[in-house]
């Protein structure tokens, strides 16, 4: 625990304050379990009465309660501290305005791009998920024996003994284990060598663009994407060409006269991500096409492809390319396993030194007790086998989401795409997107909560979409969520705002 003590006062109230801080900045937040007070007290370095009477003060106001036989809980967030912390004029940001001194050096214009892309988080009442429906967070979707299965490879790599090679590419076993399940399940040939593991998919974006792209280059990308995309690609400094997907996914013919100077496409083409489209094939072929024409680099976003256990009729890029111009980039089904943040790259051979050496620059961990536990996981046949149990899982809760939405909103509502994946895009032609907060917030304040998608947009649409989560909520209870979310959209009366808009 990372607790400072500021000194100039007696020791409990030194704690005291450093809890309460912990406590109102959102480090502990409520329900978080506090350290016992032997453990606390060793850790600061004090005595162990110091900090019961800390403590003591603290559940005075109500702010951690003690359960006997459970520890110490926090209940809710503490008031700011009564009196200053930092003295005046030795803080960096002025504390009404956010603004940088003038004095102190400014950031440079990476940080400043990067945090003019970074999504405002969406505003919740605060209250626990516990206690709603909830289709706005991704959370861990698994079943029990699934759920063994991982703990018994998580165990058995903590057992054993090890000498890892920290090779910055990642363990020679996982990096084995990977090329075959690629083999098995996306008809990709590659050597276990050409594999470079990395921490996640965000992982993978961030050190393509850190790698090819220039201030100034021209990058098409798919739209409606991650806005993690557009902010990876905009902090370097690059020009978004937004090219909006349809049915077929992104139509490189459509688009190829306004990408005449594009040196980079980012694509999903397995399954596009929030819209569920698949790229065709006639799409694909015509974009390998356009990239060998351009000396263009594609780079193939292979999200999580466990989600949908796809065919390989519409093969990969990566797999169909002839002159090494394609970059696969994968991340494993992190909802399905606890923990689990792992993803990796696949570079053409030119390219490999680069990857490497940006690898190293920016992360040389890569959390190599988790790569043993994959690769275990993955060698005996388990990983394939626990997808394709949860995939009929999806399956049946998208057909009860899908049905629901249909009983509840009719044509009101208009569901993209058709494949599985956990989520469902959903379009509300009827609603302007101005009415989107406050159907939220009404649904929310009577049981379920969702999310607008569109922080996945540049330009988002007039009307409401939503992003609605499925994967992790009991197939029994999506058709109250549902009808919860219809409730609140007649209560706000959406459609009278978008007529007002058109008046």
């Amino acid at each position: 625990m990372l607790l400072k003590l500021d000194g100039g006062e007696p020791l409990y109230v030194q704690v005291y304050r450093a809890l309460s801080r912990a406590i109102e900045d959102g480090r502990f937040p409520p329900s978080t379990r506090l350290p016992g007070t032997r453990t606390l007290a060793r850790e600061l370095g004090v005595s162990r009465t110091v900090v019961l009477q800390a403590y003591e003060q603290l559940e005075s106001e109500g702010v951690i309660a003690g359960s006997p036989g459970s520890g110490t809980f926090v209940q809710g967030r503490a008031e700011p501290a009564p009196t200053t912390l930092v003295p005046a004029g030795a803080v960096e940001v002025d504390a009404l305005t956010g603004a940088l001194q003038k004095d102190l050096l400014s950031p440079s214009p990476w940080a400043v791009r990067a945090r003019d892309g970074m999504p405002v988080p969406a505003m919740g009442s605060g209250q626990a998920a516990g206690d709603l429906l909830d289709l706005a967070q991704a959370r861990t979707f698994q079943d029990d024996q699934g759920a063994r299965r991982w703990r018994q490879a998580l165990l058995a790599a903590l057992n054993e003994p090890h000498d890892d090679l920290r090779d910055i590419r990642g363990l020679a076993e996982l990096r084995r284990a990977l090329a075959l399940e690629l083999h098995q399940s996306r008809a990709i040939n590659v050597d276990p060598d050409e594999i470079l593991v990395v921490a996640g998919i965000q992982q993978a974006r961030d050190l393509v663009a850190r790698v090819l792209v220039q201030p100034g280059m021209s990058i098409a990308l798919e739209e409606p994407c991650d806005p993690a995309v557009r902010a990876t690609f905009a902090a370097m400094g690059a020009r978004l060409m937004l090219c909006a997907v349809g049915t077929s996914g992104f139509d490189i013919e459509y688009y190829a006269a306004q990408l005449a100077s594009a040196s980079l496409a980012y694509v999903m083409p397995s399954q596009q991500f929030p819209t569920g489209a698949v790229m065709g094939v006639r799409q694909r072929l015509s974009l390998l096409r356009w990239a060998y024409a351009r000396g263009a680099y594609v780079i193939e976003d292979d999200f999580e492809p466990e989600h949908r256990l796809v065919s390989n009729a519409a093969p990969p890029l990566f797999a169909i390319d002839q002159r090494a111009q394609v970059i696969y980039i994968g991340a494993l089904a992190r909802e399905f396993f606890p923990g689990l943040h792992m993803g990796y790259v696949i570079a053409p051979r030119a390219l490999r030194p680069f990857f490497e050496a940006a690898k190293w620059v920016a992360d040389r961990g890569a959390r190599f007790l988790m790569q043993r536990v994959l690769a275990r996981y993955l060698s005996t046949g388990e990983y394939q086998s626990n997808l394709r149990r949860l995939f009929v899982l999806l399956v049946e809760k998208r057909a009860a989401l899908v049905a629901a939405l249909s009983r509840y909103f009719g044509e009101r509502a208009i569901v993209t795409g058709d494949t599985v994946s956990g989520a469902l895009l959903v379009q509300f032609p009827d609603a302007a997107t101005s009415v989107t907060d406050a159907w939220l917030a009404r649904a929310e304040a009577i049981g379920v909560r969702a999310v607008s998608a569109a922080a996945w947009y540049a330009r988002p649409p007039a009307h409401a979409v939503l992003l609605l989560r499925y994967a992790h909520v009991q197939g029994e209870r999506l058709d109250a969520a549902v009808r919860l979310l219809a409730l609140a959209y007649d209560e706000i009366k959406p459609h009278a705002s978008l007529q007002a808009i058109a008046c």
